[in-house]
């Protein structure tokens, strides 16, 4: 079992107070590892470090040109360490083995993708007057601070963190304390990579200690959050507190609509992946189906038939569909809500409890009749719960996926793609998805209404919340 530290100006450096934080495998329940876990001096060195590079200039006055070279050469890096690091992801998250091991790769495109915009992020001249010359500059905040969740925690640093690093912006990164680990190795590519010190520090701690110390920092400018709306909550007031901007993520319920025409393949196809896939621990997953009357018992059986198939397993073992979720804790959360909804009037055709077995693993559970009253459909689950609604007609399926806090993704399911795109602008959600979940890629901007959060993440448009804008004047006279 391995000690691993945090990544503190290029170099590893242990808990001063000489604390560790005990990482499992969830397939076992058992320790696999420790690291170092920070408190506020790790912290205070890390934005320290930050800061420092920030106010040198490395990379703000780095040409534009390197700095690409820069971002391509830790894109290979990190495909270096992909079976590496994606390996012991797998081991730490429960996740399936090839998707632990393309989140490396998914970083990798994610540097690969901003390298190519650094040098397009242009000003502008606004015509004043003619005896005035006025442009604007683009430049970064300073000090930009990432707390990454556990379900993704490779995609999540690499989708933040290439933005900001494309923007002139030096970065601390706060892991989750359930899935530090795999950031570890991708902070050997850094290195590898020849980065220079400061400019990307990775640490580890808890989230009411090292987290909040972290967003409430004087010297911090900026922050990235992606997690609950409690926490985000709590986050946004800190920020406002000292007047810094935030880009916010925190979660969804959302519901796929399938039309009587729909192909109820393509919905069951989506339902392997964006409910039951990872342990349905997604934040844009497919937790909610709200379904016309006339077809909603063929897709029960439909839906039923996956469930069964489904091989229950560790993520490095071969062929396994169905991992495990996070943690004890999790995994007393999700089996509660499904308990709930059963006790509420929903009818678990499939599943409602955790599976017997060794880990924290949660039964696929398809959840019938389910109404918008029940806790099953209006509150985030983060577990392998699919809640079924039965809709009439399209205004009373608009009704119902717009009946929620949350405002992170939706679907449509149908052969008419004008009724998709009319549905879809009826959708109150920062994504829609058609016909297939997770259409998305790096180029494709993401992020949610309401509840969900605010600012975008990744394409284009992820570029904008990392930088501000400067206006200069000269007189000509």
């Amino acid at each position: 079992m391995e000690k691993y530290n945090n990544f503190i100006n290029g170099q590893w450096i242990d808990s001063e107070a000489k604390e560790i934080i005990k990482v499992e495998d969830p397939a076992t329940a058992k320790v696999i590892g420790e690291i170092a876990c920070a408190k506020n001096s790790e912290v205070d060195l890390a934005v320290s470090a930050a800061k420092e590079s920030f106010n040198k200039r490395i990379l703000v006055d780095m040409p534009l040109l390197q700095r690409a070279k820069l971002m391509h050469r830790i894109a290979d890096e990190t495909r270096k360490v992909a079976e590496e690091g994606g390996k012991l992801l797998c081991y730490e998250n429960g996740k399936n083995l090839a998707a632990a091991i393309k989140e490396f790769n998914d970083v990798a495109d994610m540097f690969d993708y901003y390298a190519g915009l650094t040098d397009k992020l242009e000003g502008k001249t606004i015509p004043v007057s003619h005896n005035v010359f006025d442009y604007t500059v683009l430049e970064p905040f300073g000090v930009s601070a990432h707390i990454v969740p556990w379900n993704y925690p490779l995609s999540m640093i690499g989708r933040s963190l290439a933005c900001s690093f494309a923007t002139g912006n030096s970065t601390v990164i706060k892991t989750a304390e359930l899935t530090p680990l795999s950031a570890t190795i991708f902070a050997k590519a850094l290195q590898n990579a020849e980065v220079p010190a400061g400019l990307i520090n990775i640490i580890c701690g808890y989230g009411n200690e090292a987290g909040s110390y972290l967003v409430s920092h004087p010297d911090v400018n900026h922050v990235v959050f992606t997690g609950s709306v409690a926490t985000g909550k709590k986050i946004l007031h800190s920020c406002a507190d000292k007047a810094i901007p935030a880009i916010v993520e925190l979660g969804g319920k959302s519901a796929g609509i399938v039309y009587p025409d729909a192909d109820l393949n393509d919905v069951v196809d989506s339902a392997k992946h964006a409910i039951f896939g990872v342990a349905g621990q997604i934040c844009t997953a497919m937790s909610r189906l709200v379904v016309h009357k006339s077809v909603k018992d063929e897709l029960i059986e439909k839906l039923v038939d996956l469930s069964k198939s489904l091989k229950v397993g560790p993520g490095y073992e071969e062929g396994s569909e169905l991992t495990p979720v996070i943690s004890s804790n999790q995994l007393d959360k999700v089996e509660g809500y499904a308990r709930s909804g059963i006790q509420q009037g929903a009818e678990a055709v499939h599943g409602g409890k955790r599976a017997d077995r060794e880990g924290y693993f949660m039964e696929a559970t398809v959840l019938n009749n389910v109404t918008q009253d029940m806790s099953v459909a209006r509150e985030e689950i983060f577990g392998p719960v699919l809640s079924v609604l039965e809709y009439q007609d399209t205004e009373e399926a608009i009704a119902i996926a717009n009946d929620t806090e949350y405002g992170l993704g939706g679907g449509v399911f149908t052969k008419d793609l004008n009724k998709a795109s009319w549905t879809a602008s009826k959708l109150q959600a920062g994504q829609v998805y058609v016909n297939k979940w997770f259409t998305g890629s790096h180029a494709t901007p993401f992020g949610g209404y309401k509840q969900s959060g605010y600012s975008r993440e990744k394409g284009v448009d992820g570029l904008k919340s990392y930088l501000q804008v400067k206006n200069v004047g000269i007189s000509l006279n």
